[in-house]
């Protein structure tokens, strides 16, 4: 009955979403250029940033006030503080709090340190286009957090809330996961975990499609599957369980690298007997038009810096082998800005691009091996 609820709310919040924020208009205050100003934006007003406009300054939206981004915000904080924000832009900042039901609907590009949406009514919607790069993402107090696009952070943790990852969604967390505190995550987009996932404390955890997790599973909670088909875990290092796995109605399977004798290295708890072992192949995969498979590649992306950058970029690479690769460059209409070749050795390389000949804006940088797999990090430019 909680799941159900839950979803049921997160339809209501996304169809909200979109019937009132659609478009940005009414703007009281409109910055153009840079503008180091703090803004609080009150009750009846909209404070827009253009395509050329770049914001530095602390910007709080308080109850009835809209910021509409359409360029960049380079703040340290943002704060939606009961209002409404709407991202079609980039925004690069420390830390973003989204609280006293605020909203915030990205159709951009999101970096920071850390983004946390809190108390009930609070609400963040990742659109289709949207992508959020960061260190740590929390949702608690009762606040939804819906993904239909692309998430990739190191830490993540939520408590007594609600987070859906989405059929078109890519949610993908380079260190540890934590649902706990009675909290709901519902996922059947792309899910991978590199290192820890936790399921505890009255927390429940749909999954309707295989995740990766590429350390160590841990729950002593509620694990949900789908009511037809499977859905579950592929995990590469231990697996204990305290809590309940599946019910007659929810199939579940788990599927440790190990093949411990038992099915999981630690079988306590409650197993339905719907539960399997390595016997799904629906490996969640992801929606999203123009987003790489997430199959192995030769190179791993270690920096790419300065971000934002004027006139050059540096990147560095990590190569599986020796081999030539192609070193692409897309504005955010997928239109090929630059294109460079470079021969890598095994190990640590770096290539310096000239990217004067860039516009202001937001950009896609790819690396391509010699099998033709991918990988791919966003910059910004500013001038």
């Amino acid at each position: 009955m909680k799941n159900n609820y839950f979803k049921v709310l997160i339809i209501a919040f996304m169809i909200f979403s979109v019937r009132s924020y659609s478009q940005c208009s009414s703007c009281t205050t409109t910055i153009t250029g840079n503008d180091a100003s703090n803004y609080v934006v009150s009750a009846g007003n909209t404070l827009c940033i253009s395509a050329t406009g770049n914001a530095t300054g602390l910007i709080t939206v308080g109850p009835g006030g809209i910021l509409c981004n359409a360029g960049f915000v380079n703040s340290s904080n943002l704060w939606v503080a009961g209002g409404a924000l709407e991202n079609f832009g980039t925004i690069n900042t420390s830390n973003i709090l989204v609280s006293g039901q605020g909203m915030f609907n990205n159709n951009g590009t999101v970096q920071m340190d850390s983004l946390h949406v809190t108390n009930m009514g609070s609400q963040f919607f990742n659109q289709p286009y949207g992508t959020i790069i960061g260190i740590r993402l929390g949702n608690s107090d009762s606040s939804t957090f819906s993904n239909d696009g692309n998430i990739t952070v190191d830490y993540m943790a939520d408590s007594a809330a609600f987070f859906q990852n989405g059929s078109t969604g890519s949610f993908i967390v380079n260190v540890d996961f934590a649902n706990a505190y009675n909290s709901s995550f519902w996922n059947s987009g792309y899910y991978k975990v590199m290192r820890d996932f936790y399921n505890s404390t009255g927390s429940t955890f749909d999954m309707n499609c295989m995740g990766i997790i590429g350390r160590d599973w841990y729950n002593s909670a509620l694990i949900y599957g789908p009511q037809s088909g499977c859905g579950g875990f592929n995990i590469t290092g231990g697996s204990y369980n305290s809590g309940a796995i599946g019910t007659s109605s929810s199939y579940v399977d788990i599927c440790d690298a190990g093949n411990p004798t038992f099915g999981l290295d630690g079988p306590g708890g409650t197993i339905s007997t719907t539960t399997t072992y390595c016997a799904c192949s629906n490996s969640c995969v992801q929606g999203t038009i123009g987003i790489e498979s997430f199959e192995a590649t030769d190179a791993i992306i270690l920096a790419l810096y300065p971000n934002p950058a004027v006139n050059s970029i540096s990147l560095l690479i990590n190569a599986k082998r020796s081999e030539t690769m192609s070193i692409e460059v897309f504005d955010m209409m997928g239109k090929k800005q630059l294109i460079r070749t470079m021969n890598s050795v095994i190990g640590e390389n770096k290539l310096d691009l000239d990217i004067s000949q860039l516009v202001q804006g937001t950009y896609i940088l790819n690396v391509i091996d010699e099998n033709q797999l991918q990988t791919k990090q966003m910059f910004n430019v500013l001038k």
